[in-house]
This record gives structure tokens, C-alpha cells and sequence, in this order.
């Protein structure tokens, strides 16, 4: 995924602790096998190359990260869009079909492309945390890189694992969240409104939300919905967000 992923683990059996995160390290492998739009072969990939009305079945992994990201897509009004590099012309809420039932989707227009890049290191994060779950490790920050942060319980005595925040940066205790954040200053102006094919309207934004997932898409969107469009939808699903509209102005999360 193009990324450094990390895991800190509190535990007291060293062991064990390898062992839980060499399984969550072969989940993460095997994801990229899957998400990846470069990997010939992948869920992804095959998807991108189906023709109107054709449909793949795909691993459970990926539908769920489908569904998402779907999801969120529907939750912001379009501004979070994994088909936002789709022919111009189709309706992006017409664009994939998804069956549960054996996990299908279907292609509903014609030059329907996906790139989970928006959502696929939060939801690796997930998919790697559950893995921890199985080996009973509870306590944990895993990271994809300095961008997106998942916690799990705190370590001992401690209110929750410490965490980078904003241009400063500030510090902030995660425990049981996700924080992720998106930007242009470093990789330059490379995302687009997928509603309106312009530039991003901040320089970056952050999320903070119960998932990895959520947390790294929404991170995405808010970096180009309005400071109303932002400020509504964190009161309505209840959750936090803050942009910065240029290195000396910087909104804090609310």
C-alpha cells in the first residue's frame, strides 16, 4: 500500500506478541493482494476491468471495504468517492452493485473505476486489529505511516496511546479510535472534489472516528467539503474534524 505500517503492542509475554503480530503483518500482506489496483489479478483489479452489467465475486475483505467506503460515499454527498476516476457521465451512486449473498458486484456503468487509496490503510488497520483481537491482544496502536493511527485499549495506567496531531504537532491520547489525516503539501495538489473535478479546497484535514476505516476516508472528504459541510456532518454522526486552510491558520478538531 505504498506505506510503513507499524504495531505497538502492551503486553507482558514477548512471544506471543511476535507471533500476534506476525499474523496481523501476513493479514495486511494478503489484503494487498486484494485491494491493490496495481496488483494484476487482485479483487480491484478485476473489478476495474469488467464491462456494464458484468459481475465479480470477491473475498469478504473487500466487500466490506467496498461496502464502507460506499457508505461514506452516500454519508457525504459524494465527496468521499472511490469511482471518482470513472468516465465522466455516470451517476456516481449508479456506478456498483453489491450483493452480500456471495459477495458479488457488479458493474453498472460503463468506465466504472475504483481506487481504495482513501480507505484501504484505515480498513488494513481494522483488518489487522481483529487479528490482534484472536491472539487476546487488547492493547495496541497500530499505524500505516504517520497519516492514519488505530488504538485499541490503553496501556497500562495510561489514558490512551499518544499520537501526533496537526502541523505543531499537538498530542493527543487515542484509546478505542482512529485518527487519520489527508493533505497536499507534502505529495502536492494530487486530490480532487470528485463532485466537481476541482483542486481540494484546504492544504490538509483530519479525522478522528470509532474506525480506521472512517477515520482515513472521511479524512479524504473533509479535505474538500466546505467548513459548513464539515461542521454538519461531524454533528450528525458524531464525529470530529479539523482542517487547515493554510500553514498559519489551523482548525482544531470540534
Amino acid at each position: 500500500m505504498a506505506t510503513t505500517f507499524t504495531i505497538r503492542v502492551a503486553h507482558p509475554d514477548a512471544r506471543e506478541v511476535r507471533c500476534a503480530v506476525e499474523a496481523a503483518f501476513a493479514e495486511l500482506d494478503w489484503l494487498e493482494t486484494q485491494l491493490s489496483r496495481f496488483v494484476e489479478g487482485s479483487d480491484v483489479w478485476r473489478i476495474n476491468r469488467l464491462r456494464q452489467g458484468e459481475t465479480a465475486v470477491v473475498s469478504l475483505p473487500t466487500f466490506r471495504c467496498l461496502d464502507q467506503a460506499l457508505q461514506v460515499q452516500r454519508q457525504t454527498a459524494g465527496a468521499f468517492d472511490i469511482t471518482y476516476a470513472s468516465t465522466p457521465g455516470s451517476n456516481p451512486a449508479r456506478r456498483l452493485g453489491l450483493t452480500p449473498t456471495g459477495c458479488k458486484v457488479q458493474k453498472l456503468a460503463e468506465g466504472v473505476q475504483i481506487d481504495l487509496g482513501g480507505i484501504g490503510k484505515g480498513f488494513a488497520l481494522d483488518c489487522m486489529a481483529s487479528v490482534l483481537h484472536e491472539w487476546d491482544m487488547t492493547s495496541a496502536r497500530l499505524s500505516a505511516s504517520t497519516s492514519t493511527h488505530l488504538a485499541l485499549d490503553a496501556p497500562p495506567n495510561q489514558r490512551g496511546w499518544p499520537v501526533g496531531f496537526g502541523p505543531e504537532p499537538q498530542r493527543v491520547a487515542l484509546r478505542r479510535e482512529a485518527l487519520a489525516a489527508s493533505g497536499v503539501g507534502v505529495k502536492g495538489q494530487h486530490i480532487v472534489d470528485p463532485r466537481s473535478r476541482q483542486p481540494a479546497h484546504h492544504l490538509r484535514a483530519w479525522a478522528r472516528a470509532p474506525r480506521g476505516a472512517l477515520a482515513d476516508a472521511l479524512s479524504t472528504a473533509f479535505l474538500v467539503m466546505t467548513h459548513s459541510e464539515r461542521e454538519r456532518y461531524c454533528r450528525h454522526w458524531h464525529v470530529e474534524g479539523a482542517i487547515q486552510d493554510a500553514p498559519t491558520r489551523n482548525h482544531h478538531p470540534g
